[in-house]
């Protein structure tokens, strides 16, 4: 899991920014690159709102099939999609990041036991945070090799690549939705008197 989440940061989310920047910004001006990562934000949020609405009985392998989703952000800078294309893959890759990272995070916590689960989330963290860094550090050298959209064109093709290894992975595929520590019964209101 880890080492394909630094794929993802080496090759999708590290280059992702300095090379869609300087794309957007250089086509469309720097304020359509602000608006279209504003539109990020809104399809996080809303993949947050999804996330917490939806139950899926596995968990990861729904957030697996929403990250592949994600490929169409890269895939539209790379492509020079017009202005409202590019916002919509915006708003659609930042829902799939967010539907991915509520699914993982709430399956970090259910199936992990607590006496390991700050050095599970410290290794998943490390992974992620140092991919990234890479990928970003890597994306300028690159440019000697292709040009920016051809870079974002090997990220979306990275994205899929990606999200077809975690649903390759039986343990990733078939873990199922932790039961609710109360069974799933509601807790019954209480008084001030404790009644």
């Amino acid at each position: 899991m880890i080492l394909i989440w630094v794929g993802y940061g080496v090759l999708v989310f590290g280059p992702l920014v300095p090379l869609s920047s300087a794309l957007i910004g250089t086509r469309l001006g720097p304020n359509a690159y602000g608006v279209a990562v504003s539109f990020l934000g809104v399809g996080t949020v809303l993949g947050g709102l999804l996330a917490l609405r939806l139950r899926p009985a596995r968990p990861l392998a729904a957030g697996a099939a929403a990250m592949a989703l994600f490929t169409v952000l890269p895939l539209c800078v790379a492509l020079d999609a017009g202005l409202p294309v590019l916002l919509a893959g915006h708003v659609l890759g930042g829902g799939a990041l967010a539907f991915w990272s509520v699914m993982w995070a709430t399956s970090v916590q259910t199936h992990t036991p607590s006496a390991v689960l700050n050095r599970v989330s410290a290794y998943e963290l490390a992974g992620s945070v140092s991919g990234i860094a890479l990928g970003q550090m890597l994306a300028g050298p690159a440019l000697a090799l292709a040009s920016p959209g051809r870079l974002l064109l090997v990220s979306a093709g990275a994205c899929l690549t990606g999200a077809a290894a975690l649903l390759a992975i039986p343990a990733i595929r078939t873990l199922r939705r932790a039961a609710p520590a109360d069974g799933g019964k509601p807790e019954a209101p209480t008084g001030p008197d404790g009644g």
